[in-house]
């Protein structure tokens, strides 16, 4: 995730930690097998500075939505977009949020 934001460290730790919490779960997999990350940049967006959120978001299916994969992605934005919006309070229409699936396959794997 990028923004332009400026958040103190304890806020940082907060969101990030919220963000891995709900990818967790939304992804089902344990806590230690998702990675975020959050940097604050200079971002512009229709020529304004005020606050904007980009997120890319990078996921292997869970393997019960394989056939409901729009109702899963529709569940992914709505929960990313709440936690995002409750930790920076921007505006939703300054938020841009990229899903991009991986194949099981050739996905990283995480082991105990």
């Amino acid at each position: 995730m990028k923004t332009n934001l400026k958040m103190n460290d304890v806020s940082k730790k907060e969101f990030l930690n919220d963000v891995a919490e709900e990818m967790a779960k939304l992804l089902k997999k344990p806590l230690p097998a998702v990675m975020v990350m959050l940097d604050d940049c200079p971002m512009c967006m229709n020529r304004s500075e005020d606050t904007v959120v980009f997120s890319e978001f990078r996921y292997v299916m869970p393997r019960e939505f394989t056939d409901n994969k729009s109702g899963f992605l529709k569940q992914f934005a709505d929960t990313m977009l709440a936690v995002i919006q409750k930790h920076t309070k921007v505006d939703p229409y300054r938020i841009y949020m990229q899903f991009t699936e991986m194949d099981r396959q050739s996905a990283w794997r995480y082991t105990e």
